[in-house]
């Protein structure tokens, strides 16, 4: 294992960490909570300005031409400041598949528009981790020089933001692909909810809605290849935000006194914040693992699974205890260490909980698989 940032990761972490830090005012968060949109627009213009929406895009489309390796680091500092943007749904999402899957023609249309911040991507998986085949409730019929697509993509985050989606689907073989589908054409109706993180997610029903499969590339299994990088990036995003959970954990403990001194100092505090700590660090180091794995071609299966296992599990002790140690401030909703909780809360049951990852692990071992 090799987990030594490159001089790029490098670069690309301190110009996140900077646009974040910039735009991370707690007050501007209530003021999103109560729009309609709950899209921080602000970030997102200082996002493409700044080159960072273009970074896994490539230099002939407006990009920088790196990849998931060089970006993870940027869902990192998005979650130290609960970034209100639909970042890995547009990069990972819809990005990484135009980019290994996509023709010209897609890449072309679509790519410019997201390095310049003119478009949302975002995808849906998040009920695939129950479906079998992957993608089996939403149906492709072919036709002409494109597809139609028929049935209901459940909780697409960011939706109706979205200029278009990427869905898995069924052929009349079976055989389950990536489409795009505009969200302004025929046949797309959503219907949108609020998350338990206040952001927005819809159902979206596609009746006959017109669909470009992504057809290019390798010949491998997509949705699996789509899932992996969703995984690593969910599990970084969650390692930013218990990471920071964590350090807002120790300096308000450190600064709250009680019978003359900080409650910091309890072992009963001290003894809870170290294992916070501990389990930041194994959810870095797993993380880190499976990416290391998925960007060099090895085996990566077993490891991204346990990155997401980690980021569910851990985080939703991390969210638990860093909200208990906060006594009652962490009840009062006008101080911001709520909303770890929050965002913690909904990404722990993002694209499969933290018990169906570990199922997959057990059904490797009993396969026999190389773990």
């Amino acid at each position: 294992m090799d987990f030594q940032l490159t001089e790029e990761q490098v670069t690309v972490n301190d110009l996140a960490r900077d646009i974040f830090s910039r735009n991370g005012d707690p007050q501007r968060l209530f003021d999103i909570e109560a729009g309609s949109e709950r899209f921080d627009r602000v970030l997102h213009r200082d996002l493409a300005e700044s080159g960072a929406l273009g970074l896994i895009v490539p230099e002939e489309y407006g990009g920088a031409g790196l990849g998931l390796a060089e970006i993870a680091g940027v869902f990192v500092e998005q979650g130290r400041t609960l970034g209100t943007v639909p970042l890995w749904e547009t990069l990972v999402g819809g990005v990484l598949p135009l980019v290994r899957y996509g023709d010209a023609k897609q890449q072309s249309e679509w790519l410019p528009r997201v390095a310049a911040g003119d478009a949302v991507l975002t995808v849906a998986v998040e009920d695939l981790a129950d479906a079998r085949p992957y993608g089996a409730r939403v149906r492709a019929r072919s036709g002409g020089a494109g597809a139609t697509l028929s049935g209901t993509a459940v909780g697409v985050r960011s939706a109706h933001l979205a200029d278009a989606i990427i869905v898995p689907a069924a052929d009349e073989e079976g055989t389950v692909g990536l489409y795009l589908v505009p969200t302004d054409g025929a046949g797309v109706r959503l219907d949108t909810f609020e998350r338990t993180d206040r952001g927005l997610a819809s159902d979206v029903h596609l009746e006959g809605a017109a669909a470009e499969p992504l057809a290019e590339g390798p010949e491998d299994d997509r949705v699996d290849w789509l899932l992996r990088q969703v995984w690593i990036a969910l599990a970084a995003l969650q390692t930013g935000i218990s990471q920071a959970a964590v350090r807002q954990a120790a300096d308000y403990t450190s600064g709250r006194e009680q019978f003359g001194v900080p409650i910091a100092t309890f072992q009963a505090v001290a003894h809870q914040i170290a294992n916070c700590h501990i389990d930041t660090e194994a959810m870095e180091v797993t993380y880190l693992n499976a990416l290391w794995r998925e960007t060099t071609e090895r085996p990566s299966r077993a490891a991204v699974h346990v990155a997401k296992y980690w980021a569910s599990e851990a985080g939703d002790r991390v969210a638990r205890t860093v909200q208990h140690v906060h006594g009652g401030m962490g009840a009062d909703v006008t101080y911001p260490i709520h909303r770890y909780m929050l965002w913690t809360t909904q990404l722990a049951n993002t694209a499969g909980s933290g018990a169906w990852h570990l199922q997959q692990l057990a059904d490797l071992v009993d396969a026999g698989e190389q773990l």
